[in-house]
């Protein structure tokens, strides 16, 4: 016969006591006793062995035994895990409504015990993060959709992609609407390319945590900056690449900086996604998402100069929204004129599409020109410097020296970042 506890309506009267690791829910409060184990309090009115058993609301049935315990009169202590079976230390219970009751060593007399009921929830949430497809002017929003999954609390976790550690965590807010980026993004001077996850928890404790979305951070409103490297105290430099014109050398820079584990940035004019494959298209999309990858705005075309009107400028750089499509993540704040050319029309351009930097170099291999991969190496090695901006180009000889210049800035101290990154460390000049 299927063992059954007394209806709820026969338990002797309950002395609520806040006893151990966790003290009594509320009533209908769901609790995970995996995590915070549950103290079952039962009243012993005399020394004797004493049983408490454990079963489903729904039709009595006894899942769970602790016990027997041979006890004094006062207050019994089980501390109890969810486990099922015997002596409750088996699989953990799944979620539902259990009632228990204490009984004396007879097996029948009732024990007022605490809590008679329990909301058991061991299902940790599931939220869901996502991100609208990038756009030109980049999104400025600061918080991102949500779908909460269970959850009551959220918050976000942002990192750079590829990074264990933190750059800064939200703090926790209800699970009602959008997720609020952290405003330290912004007292942090925080740009470019992160990786969001929300961090959720539901009213029983458990804890989870979404998907990665990938997201760029603008800056606050203000005038266009035209810089060439950055002004930092930390040894960082970041690699530019321009055009996108070789495919296959696109992929072997990609590679190099996968291996080395460093981040590179592609600055390419969308005009030359012909000759970008699909699985060209997946490792630059995966190598932003690894942490590889950067991304900036050439324009569209390669046909803009310092002659260049508003109207010319806002065209072009629009239309290069296929590139950001393409690394699916939004390219600002960052724009590189081809040539290093602008004026004030392009100036103006960049201004009204949301392209707070206007990033040139400092540092110039010139392997446009093309000299040796020992010589692209010697020019990038030899010239950078703490905050350098490197120019180079998917040039067949670019992507062999390519892993000869990670090398050699390694060596001499000097960690390549992506252009977020290296702004964020310092001031641009």
């Amino acid at each position: 016969m299927i063992p059954r506890i007394s209806p709820p309506g026969t338990f002797a009267p309950v002395v609520l006591i806040a006893v151990g690791v966790l003290a009594v829910p509320a009533t209908g409060t769901p609790v995970n006793p995996i995590t915070q184990p549950i103290q079952v309090s039962v009243q012993v009115p005399f020394p004797q062995s004493v049983t408490v058993r454990v079963a489903r609301s729904v039709d009595g049935t006894v899942v769970a035994i602790l016990g027997p315990t041979n006890a004094m009169a006062g207050d019994l202590i089980l501390p109890w895990s969810g486990g099922r079976g015997p002596g409750g230390s088996g699989q953990p219970l799944p979620d539902g409504t259990y009632m228990l009751q204490g009984v004396g060593a007879d097996g029948l007399t009732p024990l007022p015990t605490t809590p008679v009921t329990l909301d058991i929830d061991v299902t940790p949430p599931r939220p869901v993060l996502s991100a609208p497809a990038p756009v030109i002017p980049a999104s400025t929003q600061n918080s991102l959709p949500l779908r909460p999954g269970g959850s009551t609390e959220v918050r976000a976790i942002v990192r750079r992609p590829g990074h264990e550690e933190p750059l800064v965590s939200g703090a926790w807010r209800p699970a009602v609407g959008p997720l609020v980026l952290p405003a330290a993004l912004r007292t942090r001077r925080v740009v470019g390319t992160v990786e969001v996850t929300a961090e959720a928890r539901d009213a029983a404790g458990n804890i989870a945590t979404s998907n990665a979305i990938i997201w760029s951070v603008q800056p606050p409103a203000g005038p266009v900056v035209v810089m060439q490297r950055v002004r930092t105290r930390k040894p960082l430099v970041a690699i530019t690449v321009d055009d996108g014109y070789g495919s296959p050398e696109a992929a072997r820079m990609i590679e190099a900086a996968r291996v080395a584990d460093v981040t590179i940035t592609f600055c390419f004019n969308a005009i030359n996604q012909t000759v970008w494959g699909a699985s060209l298209r997946r490792a630059m999309r995966d190598a932003v998402r690894s942490g590889h990858l950067d991304g900036c705005n050439h324009g569209y075309a390669h046909n803009t100069g310092s002659d260049t009107r508003r109207a010319e400028g806002i065209t072009d750089l629009s239309r290069n929204s296929a590139w950001d499509q393409v690394l699916g993540v939004a390219t600002g704040p960052f724009y590189r004129p081809p040539y290093g050319a602008y004026g004030p029309g392009l100036l103006a351009a960049a201004r009204a599409t949301g392209y707070r930097y206007v990033v040139l170099w400092d540092v110039d291999t010139n392997d446009w020109q093309g000299p040796s991969a020992s010589v692209i190496t010697q020019r990038a090695v030899g010239g950078a410097r703490r905050g350098s901006i490197i120019l180079m180009h998917t040039k067949p000889n670019s992507a062999a020296a390519l892993p000869g210049i990670i090398r050699g800035l390694k060596r001499k101290g000097l960690q390549p970042v992506g252009l977020g990154e290296l702004l964020t460390a310092g001031r641009p000049e």
